[in-house]
């Protein structure tokens, strides 16, 4: 997997000053998720304001926890295209000098239709990153094919407030065997349902 045969190749920069790197937050985000699943399978929950930087902790958790392949899940289109550009692109990893500006880049698969069969979805093994929303992946849509539970070892879930939704909870359900990383700006819900997931 690319995060495993890259993860020495990586620095953390903090920004300082004028001097651009992780902010202080994004950092601890990072390393209290890597921390939690060496003592744990639950889900992670990390908790940061809209505007902080959750697109580089997930690509800091994809290198930290080694991951062979990720799926990475937003409710939004808008979101997944950001999603994909930053895990493809790696800008802000390159710019503040996390990454080398030779370090090869990982493959990255938007999916934009709805994996309607196991071909499909085992098409998918020759990439590092898939990005997606729960209405082309969630095996609850009645036209999604039930994926290959060992597809993903590391599953990122953003705008994780939506999780306690049937089409999200099934997406989780189908990868057992994944390390599951919440992400969201507003952990508590109106209705009072809970994340299940443990705040780190």
């Amino acid at each position: 997997g690319y995060f495993a045969r890259f993860h020495h190749d990586l620095r953390f920069p903090l920004e300082a000053g004028d001097q651009e790197g992780f902010r202080p937050a994004q950092l601890a985000a990072a390393h209290a998720v890597s921390a939690h699943f060496f003592a744990s399978t639950e889900p992670a929950l990390v908790t940061m304001p809209t505007g902080s930087g959750k697109t580089a902790v997930m690509a800091l958790c994809a290198f930290l926890l080694r991951a062979q392949r990720v799926l990475a899940v937003t409710p939004s289109r808008l979101v997944r295209d950001q999603i994909r550009s930053a895990f493809r692109d790696q800008e802000l990893l390159r710019r503040i000098g996390a990454l080398a500006t030779d370090t090869p880049k990982p493959t990255v698969c938007l999916v934009d239709a709805t994996l309607a069969t196991a071909e499909a979805w085992n098409q998918l093994r020759n990439v590092d990153v898939v990005v997606g929303t729960t209405f082309s992946i969630s095996p609850e849509v009645a036209r999604v094919e039930t994926p290959p539970p060992d597809l993903f070892d590391v599953l990122l879930v953003d705008e994780a407030h939506h999780s306690p939704a049937p089409t999200w909870k099934s997406l989780v359900r189908a990868f057992p065997t994944a390390r599951v990383v919440m992400l969201t700006a507003t952990p508590f819900r109106r209705d009072r349902r809970e994340i299940n997931a443990r705040l780190v």
